[in-house]
């Protein structure tokens, strides 16, 4: 049907009134007007929630919490890095929901009593929950060895700890209880219950880890203090030492006479060797390493010389440098005692400063405190100097500690033997040289009796030992030498000296090797 066009208008297509096409307009405009969709449902109040920061926040704290590593079934693994990881990003959306939540935490004002060492751990307007305090609680340990002491918390940090725990699970349970019921709608759902219960439980965990976080560290700062106190106890002399040796230098007095003086070195003394006993694990810890070792070690250092012996000088020298420098490394800590290790075997520069001091304080003792034994070393000592000054090879061969010279040097105190210049240093070394019926006795007897033999072709003095000197140390003799030995064969005499280095080191090693190490390793 063709549209019928009203010829009165400028409308070009307005309808006219014709009753079937008045219909047709009409029901035009009806599906021009009726509406594309139903009008919207009302928001659940559960949908209203999952549009807010709270459930974002217990959706991320359901998911992080499911990350959580258990070792065994009460306890969460944080010995492991990742273990630490998921813990310490749990922890830090339990801070977030705090906030979010608006929960009613407890004043962190404690934390200004807290030491530097543990200050550097929080952050300032901040809950901070450690992972090392959680784990700490887990543990509940009801003690702690330091420095090879025992330390015992006290019953109220273990109680508190255990509820810390508790309320761990706890929450833990809410927050998982808590977004099951955002998973479907149900006619019970409140969002303001819902937000209720994790306020409550947040607020008793905060509560309880304030009380744990508190006592605890109260009691390992308390721990701390009383595992340094040697630390202390030292920098406390040391100033009571500098304050005498100031005022006395003022009266022109010398501090080796003054008994005041003497007495605070002898405390040092002693607090450094306790110190030894438990830190140095690198050695042996001894704690019998005295004030006499000091003194002797001064005494030497008036009375010998380098020319005399440099090996029994520089072992008095490195005694007093050591003690000086402990005083030192208290100066040091004095400064800040907080970087003091209370386990003061993890403090390294203080192991290596104790491991010298005990190395060379027990050579002192052995060496400086005993007369005989200190003239031994002495001379032992000496003769090694000389040698040394004699040959350049012999010299480089000490330098650079050539294995050679642990079987020419023996050969040179076995030569002194034979001219009965060895200050008994053999016979105290391999006693059975003393005992007549011994084989060894008669072996070295006519050993003797062949050096003597040598001896007496040479009319210079000296000229057959330094001879057989050089053939010991593998030194070139010169023509006038080589001639010399033309007319005798040291063949045999040479091989029994050497023979009799091999015993003089065998038969009693270990004080051996303790005695050519003071000889050679302090020069």
């Amino acid at each position: 049907m063709q549209p019928y066009y009203d010829k009165d208008t400028d409308d070009e297509c307005k309808f006219n009134k014709n009753p079937i096409l008045a219909s047709d307009n009409a029901s035009v405009e009806g599906m021009i007007n009726r509406p594309q969709t139903a009008p919207p449902s009302p928001i659940t109040e559960l949908e209203e929630f999952k549009r807010q920061d709270e459930f974002n926040i217990l959706d991320r704290a359901q998911r992080y919490q499911i990350k959580l590593i258990q070792r065994d079934f009460h306890k969460y693994d944080l010995d492991n890095p990742e273990g630490q990881r998921s813990c310490k990003k749990y922890l830090k959306i339990l801070e977030e929901m705090c906030i979010i939540y608006q929960v009613k935490t407890l004043s962190r004002d404690y934390r200004n009593t807290f030491s530097k060492a543990y200050k550097i751990l929080y952050k300032e307007d901040r809950l901070c929950y450690l992972p090392e305090i959680l784990d700490s609680a887990q543990e509940g340990f009801p003690y702690l060895w330091v420095n090879s002491e025992k330390f015992v918390f006290s019953h109220d940090v273990l109680s508190k700890g255990s509820k810390l725990i508790e309320l761990f699970y706890k929450v833990q349970h809410i927050i998982r209880l808590s977004y099951t019921r955002t998973l479907k709608e149900s006619p019970d759902f409140s969002s303001k219950q819902l937000k209720q219960d994790i306020v409550i439980i947040l607020e008793d965990f905060d509560q309880i880890w304030v009380d744990f976080e508190k006592l605890y560290v109260k009691e390992l700062m308390d721990i701390e203090a009383k595992a340094r106190r040697f630390i202390l106890l030292a920098i406390e002399i040391d100033k009571e030492m500098t304050s005498i040796e100031i005022r006395e230098k003022l009266r022109g007095k010398i501090l080796v006479t003054s008994e005041n003086y003497i007495q605070k070195k002898e405390q040092f003394c002693k607090v450094i060797a306790q110190i030894n006993s438990v830190a140095n694990v690198e050695g042996k810890g001894r704690d019998d390493l005295g004030i006499n070792i000091l003194l002797e070690a001064e005494g030497i250092t008036r009375r010998v010389t380098k020319e005399q012996s440099s090996a029994v000088r520089n072992l008095a020298d490195s005694i007093k440098a050591n003690f000086q420098k402990f005083r030192e490394q208290m100066r040091k800590y004095e400064g800040n005692i907080e970087m003091v290790d209370p386990q003061l075997k993890n403090n390294q520069e203080l192991v290596d400063l104790l491991v010298e001091y005990e190395s060379q304080w027990e050579k002192g003792l052995y060496y400086l405190l005993d007369p005989t034994k200190c003239q031994q070393l002495m001379y032992f000592s000496h003769i090694i100097e000389t040698t040394a000054e004699k040959y350049q090879q012999f010299q480089e061969q000490l330098e650079c500690r050539d294995s050679d010279i642990f079987v020419t040097i023996p050969c040179l105190i076995a030569l002194k033997y034979l001219e009965n210049e060895d200050r008994n240093i053999c016979t105290y070394f391999l006693p059975t040289l003393k005992e007549e019926s011994s084989k060894l006795y008669q072996y070295y007897a006519s050993l003797k009796n062949q050096f003597l033999e040598w001896r007496n072709l040479h009319a210079k003095q000296y000229e057959y030992y330094n001879i057989l000197e050089k053939q010991l140390l593998g030194i070139p003799l010169n023509e006038k030498e080589q001639i010399a030995l033309q007319n005798f064969k040291l063949d045999n005499i040479m091989q029994k000296i050497r023979q009799m280095s091999i015993e003089l080191q065998r038969y009693n090693a270990i004080e051996w090797n303790y005695f050519i190490d003071a000889a050679i390793n302090n020069n």
